[in-house]
């Protein structure tokens, strides 16, 4: 067998095509003889690839920037509104006991 590509395109927001990205069909389907091949696994989000430093980073759900709110303490999706990080188990933590549910909730 020979080495894979795996693209993960989102299919519900799918605005791009091979054509836009400069790839068809007919081109992946003839022999590669002579060229080098890249194997692996590749994220893609608005047609550009993500790369692995950068994951920890975004969000896991949409691939976009994840950013931090300094008044409890946690980072969040501002794309998906919802909090990355969970509450902690303290009862009396000055961060968590305040936080809504949303981010954009926030004052």
């Amino acid at each position: 067998m020979g080495k894979k590509k795996v693209f993960y395109l989102d299919p519900d927001e799918r605005k791009w095509t091979m054509k836009d990205l400069g790839f068809s069909w007919e081109v992946i389907d003839e022999p590669r003889e002579g060229k080098k091949e890249i194997e692996g696994i590749f994220l893609m989000k608005n047609g550009k690839i993500r790369e692995l430093f950068e994951l920890p980073n975004h969000c896991i759900v949409c691939l976009d920037p994840l950013a931090y709110n300094d008044e409890h303490d946690s980072v969040f999706c501002p794309t998906c509104d919802e909090w990355r990080e969970t509450s902690c188990d303290d009862p009396d933590c000055e961060y968590c006991l305040a936080r809504p549910a949303k981010p954009s909730l926030c004052e």
